[in-house]
């Protein structure tokens, strides 16, 4: 393995796995007309392109861009693989691992299909909230790293129409006053997962 020091916008290249030390990655799709859309962002402590493990061809269908200043862990998957091989009972992390984030994936779809635009925010704010899956349910106060043109692209919506929805929430007590617009404050994980995932 090595760590790697990326400047902001840089694409990772290459199919290590990857784990965010520093700063943050932008989890990246674009069509044919170069046009970005951005899918997801992993945090210090995320790992990204465990898709590598699986020996198959399985095409990339996006990459990742540092979104700012980032330190990454670039693990080689063929020695992953091998240590995994080695010790097969840390397979099953993996697999929950990776379930997990097909789960969170369907979820997703799910909001972006069925739920109004403030069920898809919610589900996207706590989807990065609980670092797919990392966070208790009833915990509070988490600063998301994010800015309000990141969630319209990531929810295919006009910037306008999040930022509406971002002060009703913080009206509601369920997020906290922002400062600028790069930034947000989780106050009630709680109340955002019932907007999330009503019933």
């Amino acid at each position: 393995s090595r760590v790697q020091r990326h400047a902001r916008r840089t694409r990772l290249q290459g199919r290590d796995i990857l784990l965010v030390v520093e700063g943050s990655l932008e989890i990246t799709a674009t069509n044919h007309e170069g046009d970005k859309h951005v899918l997801a962002v992993s945090e210090p402590g995320h790992v990204a392109q465990l898709v590598e493990l699986l020996d198959g061809g399985v095409p990339r269908l996006y990459g990742y861009h540092a979104r700012e200043d980032s330190t990454v862990l670039h693990i080689p998957s063929a020695a992953m693989e091998r240590i995994l091989d080695a010790e097969p009972m840390l397979w099953r992390g993996v697999a929950r691992f990776v379930l997990r984030r097909y789960a969170l994936g369907i979820e997703v779809r799910q909001s972006q299909v069925l739920g109004s635009l403030r069920r898809r925010l919610a589900t996207a704010l706590f989807n990065l909230a609980s670092r797919y899956g990392d966070l208790a349910p009833d915990a509070c106060n988490t600063d998301l790293h994010i800015a309000q043109a990141e969630l319209a692209d990531m929810l295919g919506v006009a910037r306008q129409s999040v930022g509406r929805e971002l002060r009703r929430l913080e009206k509601e007590g369920v997020l906290g006053a922002r400062e600028g617009y790069r930034s947000i404050a989780v106050l009630d994980v709680p109340a955002l997962l019932r907007i999330a995932r009503p019933g």
